[in-house]
């Protein structure tokens, strides 16, 4: 465009420039006959207008060139605008979302997609190259071949154990299959959970409560009941209320450790565990188990002191409960910046298919043994969740038949100067 503003410039002044010279030599000149001065003239003007016109039609188009591309670049602009809200809205989605053609290969991932199988350039592969599922990719080829929406709950192996709800459907004119999967591995824990929950709380309930109508009942049918025996059948129906009322403080306890900030104070975790050791003596010594405490004169932790005292009566409580014989170690120490308590048993230990599942709520490991203990399958939970709501961690190594270790780890303030070693 700009070249043939150039040419037409030259041209049409060049030209008028040529006719003038010779117009202006015929005025200075005249040549006797007809003088063609004024047509010289003429034609410069002529040339000279033409140059006008075409500079401005030349400019014009320019313009309208120059609009154009404007056009254009903002149209690119706003299209590549739409593309990038496009692509964080996917990526801000909690479903994995796939894009692919009619054999399966991706076309397009969303961010979920990638984290949920752990691929970092998944486009041009397969779905089964990156998903490692078979019945995800029979999802989308059957949903482009029919071109229904497909539906299925499905379970993965990689990268790691979880649960999807997967859902293929079809793009008629591109030839393209759209695949969602929404993670639901934690939702069916919950559900687990809550069968579990259902089925503990229903015995724990029914139990005591059946033992306590057919006792009263006992009570009541029978007036000429001696005292003796109505002693022991009152003694029984407290016991058995004792139990309901345990459940309840778990519940209670569990619902604010999950509901309620922590109110932290400096709090001498030393003198709780050691206290929380002697309360227990008498039951451990009464199954024949050594009870030892082991730690420091002092050790200050910012905590809330009742709850640190429910970790530790948990921990040490359920110690005795899963130990028939041997001993069980409380010992409190200092890893840099944490402070560390144990609890170390030699009893029953738990088995590797069970470890994952120990912190869940109403779960028990040998729910018979729980049940002759009063145990509500809460404990480990409440532990846990005091802990973390701490800043702490909880870990636990165990062998089946060997003995088990339950480890919390808390930031701490200080450690007084000093330690000691106590063995009851």
């Amino acid at each position: 465009m700009n070249r043939a503003l150039i040419y037409s410039s030259a041209l049409c002044y060049g030209g008028s420039a040529i006719f003038a010279g010779f117009a202006t030599s015929e005025f200075l000149h005249p040549v006797a006959g007809i003088n063609p001065a004024w047509g010289l003239l003429t034609a410069a003007a002529f040339m000279a207008a033409s140059g006008l016109v075409l500079q401005g039609f030349w400019r014009t188009q320019h313009e309208v060139l120059l609009e154009r591309q404007s056009r254009i670049e903002l149209l690119d602009a706003q299209l590549s605008q739409q593309a990038n809200a496009v692509d964080s809205l996917a990526d801000g989605l909690d479903i994995a979302l796939f894009i692919c053609d009619s054999k399966a290969t991706i076309l397009y991932a969303n961010r979920p997609a990638l984290q949920l199988f752990r691929f970092s350039d998944p486009v041009g592969r397969t779905l089964l190259a990156v998903t490692l599922s078979h019945e995800l990719e029979q999802l989308v080829l059957e949903a482009s071949q029919t071109q229904l929406i497909q539906h299925a709950e499905l379970s993965f192996a990689y990268p790691a154990d979880r649960v999807g709800l997967a859902k293929a459907w079809p793009h008629d004119r591109a030839k393209r299959v759209f695949l969602s999967v929404y993670d639901i591995t934690d939702l069916r824990r919950l559900e687990r959970v809550r069968r579990d929950f259902v089925s503990n709380v229903s015995h724990e309930l029914r139990t005591p409560l059946t033992i306590i109508r057919s006792m009263s009942e006992t009570i009541l049918d029978d007036p000429g009941i001696s005292a003796a025996k109505r002693g022991q059948y009152m003694e029984k129906i407290m016991s058995e209320v004792d139990r309901l009322a345990l459940m309840a403080n778990d519940l209670l306890v569990l619902t604010a450790a999950e509901s309620q900030a922590v109110t932290k104070a400096p709090v001498d975790l030393a003198e709780v565990f050691r206290g929380v050791t002697d309360q227990l003596l008498p039951k451990a010594r009464e199954k024949g188990v050594d009870l030892r405490y082991s730690g420091p004169f002092a050790m200050i932790v910012p905590a809330h002191a009742e709850q640190m005292r429910q970790v530790a009566l948990n921990l040490i409580d359920n110690a005795i409960n899963y130990t028939v014989q041997g001993r069980i170690i409380v010992a409190l120490s200092q890893e840099g910046a944490c402070f560390v308590a144990s609890v170390n048993d030699s009893g029953l230990g738990i088995a590797s298919d069970d470890l994952p599942r120990i912190f869940e709520r109403f779960y028990r490991v040998d729910k018979g043994r729980s049940r002759g203990t009063g145990g509500t399958g809460l404990g480990l939970s409440i532990v846990k969740h005091i802990v973390e709501a701490h800043g702490g961690t909880v870990l636990v190594d165990s062998s089946l038949n060997v003995g088990t270790t339950f480890s919390i780890r808390l930031p701490m303030l200080e450690i007084a100067e000093g330690s000691a070693s106590e063995e009851s």
